[in-house]
């Protein structure tokens, strides 16, 4: 539909498996890799990876790549029994069998046999790709792994790839399937994109179509990265339904908003913006509206109404759900955050008022609404403070580092994180989410996108119930997540307190200082390992360390990098700020 509006020779998002269109980021290669190793060895290759993430794809890629003296068995359909899995491997192979005399599992065995050895004979290999294999039944993966008992004195006469989703690693992890895992010669989990990955990716993608990578402004792909989590099939049902969104308004970009727009669609929400396609019916509810309207003017006298707070919505504007249910909101008062940093930033909150002495029951009756149910708070706007994106970005920091009792200057030469060792801590910038929010606990700078695409910063400070308190310029503000649905896209940054003598990440084989203050901590969180310690990280450390980062659920890689010192020293209670009091 939107083909030619924007000169393209095809769609460039479909999300069928084209070769043509697949783009090799590092994870991919790395796999596509492990696959081209299992054309050539024998045992078992295991690919697993998330929804969407493009496993299909490279298998395509794979069988491209297929070399001639291979024979490949694809099983697309891996819902089979035993019985059903051997006929469809003698289907894939050219083996030819009569069904109604083989009467068991044995019998087709050596039909596939007889045929491997002549095939093996005459210089060639055979290879069988399951897809989809976490839906294989515990039966029929013994049986895959009893396939490869067919062997000659030399080499396995059959090599296997199984690709599936996460939960296949969990299925072979089962006692009664060690012997199939540890006959797993290679095994690799392929991981969404990152952010400059996913600008790659559409550059790519748009470009094979014939395209303008151009189309996408680098906030639109920084929004689409965000709404897509880096997953490649989510990535192209967004990025199609916001070309077309930009078609039918006529645009020949597609913008942050459209970007938005589309992954609400995606994600089955109605998006609360009013585009141009719903202009008619907004015209007919304020039509419908104003005639109800004049209804009531005509039948009531004038006398007894009075006049309304509320402004008549504007065309093309639409109430969000709690507008149009819940009363108008009070204002938050200010919090009162004293801070050395900067005084002069926070405002102080206003006493309490005592009650009237000479107010009457019957007025407090009227006075005080009923507490069932709840009220609920309406969303906050958000603005963009007065000042330069430099001067926002000072003050965020200047917020945080008061929090870790460092005064960094407004005036300073240094950047924030090149300022941060001076006091001992290091910056770390993430992309995510308020539950990483809420889980690492520590205040952060978040860097805000206005309505035009220009970036900004707020002083993530505390959370009280389901509020955030937020410093935005020189004013604290309680938001919601809601209330910063349109502004912010999950980049952040904590600082985190380094441990003594600091130098970096570590890992097995690492000598240094730090590796004993390390182990020492373990020992006192009472993780098991060995009481001898010294400034050499080895395997013993590296299963201490595997062992806190699976209970505290971190990525278990055995490499203590911020996120595991930052969740250490929480465990250990040392000193730092938190979001919660």
């Amino acid at each position: 539909m939107y083909q030619e509006h924007f000169g393209l020779d095809q769609e460039p998002f479909s999300i069928a498996p084209d070769p043509r269109f697949l783009y090799l980021s590092d994870a991919h290669n790395e796999a596509l890799a492990h696959l081209m190793y299992g054309f050539s060895h024998g045992g078992f290759v295991l690919i697993t990876g998330e929804v969407g993430t493009g496993k299909t794809t490279l298998l395509r890629n794979l069988l491209d790549r297929t070399p001639p003296e291979l024979d490949v068995a694809f099983i697309l359909n891996p819902r089979l029994t035993v019985r059903e899995l051997l006929e469809t491997l003698c289907d894939e192979l050219g083996v030819g069998y009569d069904a109604p005399e083989l009467k068991s599992v044995k019998q087709y065995i050596d039909v596939l046999n007889r045929h491997l050895l002549k095939t093996h004979q005459a210089g060639r290999s055979t290879v069988v790709i399951i897809d989809e294999a976490q839906n294989l039944s515990p039966a029929v993966l013994e049986q895959i792994r009893l396939l490869t008992n067919l062997e000659t004195n030399e080499k396995k006469l059959l090599r296997i790839i199984l690709l599936g989703q996460p939960e296949l690693a969990d299925m072979l992890d089962r006692k009664e399937l060690r012997q199939l895992a540890q006959r797993i010669t290679a095994r690799y989990h392929l991981t969404p994109l990152n952010r400059d990955e996913v600008r790659q990716y559409i550059d790519h993608r748009m470009t094979r179509a014939g395209g303008n990578p151009g189309i996408f402004t680098d906030w639109a792909v920084r929004a689409l990265y965000f709404a897509s989590k880096g997953t490649p099939r989510l990535i192209n049902i967004i990025a199609d339904r916001a070309l077309l969104g930009a078609y039918v308004e006529g645009k020949h970009q597609v913008t942050v908003a459209m970007v938005r727009y589309a992954a609400k669609e995606v994600s089955g929400n109605r998006p609360r913006e009013n585009r141009n396609y719903f202009i008619g019916a907004a015209a007919l509810v304020i039509l419908v509206t104003g005639l109800m309207t004049w209804a009531y003017v005509t039948r009531e006298p004038s006398a007894e109404r009075e006049p309304s707070a509320e402004r008549e919505p504007s065309a093309g504007e639409e109430p969000s759900a709690v507008e149009k249910t819940a009363p108008p909101a009070i204002e938050p008062a200010p919090v009162d955050r004293p801070t050395a940093a900067e005084p002069d930033l926070i405002a102080e909150e206003p006493a309490a008022q005592p009650p009237d002495p000479t107010t009457t029951a019957e007025s407090v009756d009227t006075a005080i609404p009923d507490p069932e149910p709840p009220r609920q708070r309406l969303s906050v706007s958000i603005a963009r403070p007065d000042g330069s994106t430099r001067r926002l970005q000072r003050l965020a920091y200047r917020a945080v580092f008061a929090e870790w009792e460092v005064d960094y200057p407004l005036n300073a030469e240094e950047i924030p994180c090149d300022y941060a060792p001076r006091a001992g801590l290091q910056c770390l910038k993430r992309i995510g989410g308020w539950t990483e929010l809420d889980q690492l606990n520590t205040p952060a700078v978040l860097e805000l996108i206005d309505l035009e695409g220009n970036p900004y910063y707020a002083g993530l400070l505390e959370k009280t119930g389901e509020d955030y308190t937020l410093l935005l310029g020189n004013e604290i503000q309680n938001v919601l997540p809601l209330d910063l649905r349109d502004h912010w896209f999950g980049e952040y940054v904590v600082l985190w307190q380094t441990p003594p003598r600091y130098k970096g990440s570590l890992r097995e084989g690492d000598r240094h200082p730090t590796v004993t203050w390390l182990h020492r901590r373990l020992l006192q969180l009472d993780v098991d390992g060995s009481t001898s310690v010294d400034d050499t990280f080895d395997a013993d450390l590296t299963d201490m360390v595997l062992e806190f980062q699976l209970a505290e659920g971190l990525v278990a890689d055995g490499v203590v990098g911020p996120l595991t010192w930052i969740r250490l020293a929480d465990r250990l209670d040392l000193p730092a700020p938190s979001l919660v009091p």
